[in-house]
């Protein structure tokens, strides 16, 4: 897929059935992102929603050159989304950021201010407001991906992350297209090819439109799919990332 016009910094975001709260989430973005930003974007995957967030997208993207829309042929799941939607921008600057409102965005400008000094920064969440078997998903990552990389990571999986273009390009041929959670895959080999990270404390919010598409029942299997990839992962012999 050929990436939008060149651009300072690419918020990504991969979406599925939000169409009761994505519409705030975006005017925050707008407000705090891409009016700051000099030539930014806002890059959306809708994984083929089956509610209106198909159109409730497609008629704020009307109105904003900056936001463009794609939307899978099929549902193919949050992290080959957001694959989709950080391959399809071309921002020097890769904002990852979830369509559920469970963050605040005015504090990306946290972020934003540590990246002269690093190559990834992570918007750790401190309290969180979530479900207990997401709870139990996040602390089994943030063991797995601490053994791994040797180094402890708090917050491996936040969908509230800063990411330089040229260290995702260094991994992106050692992440799988298929990946289930790639983003977990940035982190872990950005800490093992010497790329310089940063962790911040930011805010976590309830989730106020929606509910979460990774139910108890789901869970086991997704810890399993996601330690399994993340130990193959690590097993690839990724070369020192030299940033330019």
């Amino acid at each position: 897929m050929e990436p939008v016009s060149a651009t300072s910094l690419s918020v990504v975001m991969p979406v599925y059935n939000e169409a009761a709260g994505v519409a705030d989430v975006i005017a925050d973005v707008i407000a705090h992102i891409l009016d700051v930003v000099p030539d930014s974007e806002l890059v959306i995957v809708d994984d083929r929603s089956t509610d209106d967030t198909s159109s409730v997208l497609h008629r704020i993207a009307e109105g904003d050159a900056r936001i463009h829309v794609l939307v899978n042929d099929v549902n193919r799941g949050h992290g080959r989304t957001t694959r989709r939607a950080i391959d399809a921008s071309s921002g020097e600057w890769i904002f990852h950021l979830d369509s559920d409102g469970q963050v605040d965005v005015s504090e990306f400008a946290l972020l934003w201010a540590r990246r002269f000094d690093n190559d990834l920064v992570l918007g750790m969440r401190v309290t969180r407001h979530d479900p207990l078997h997401r709870l139990v998903l996040t602390r089994l990552t943030r063991a797995v991906v601490s053994l791994l990389a040797r180094h402890r990571v708090r917050d491996a999986n936040v969908p509230f992350k800063l990411i330089r273009r040229s260290l995702y390009e260094h991994l992106r041929p050692f992440i799988p297209e298929t990946a289930f959670a790639p983003s977990i895959m940035i982190v872990l080999g950005a800490m093992r090819s010497g790329a310089r990270v940063a962790e911040i404390e930011t805010t976590h919010l309830p989730r106020q439109h929606g509910t979460s598409t990774l139910h108890p029942r789901r869970l086991a299997v997704a810890v399993g799919r996601c330690t399994w990839e993340t130990l193959n992962f690590s097993r690839r012999s990724v070369p020192r990332y030299e940033r330019s």
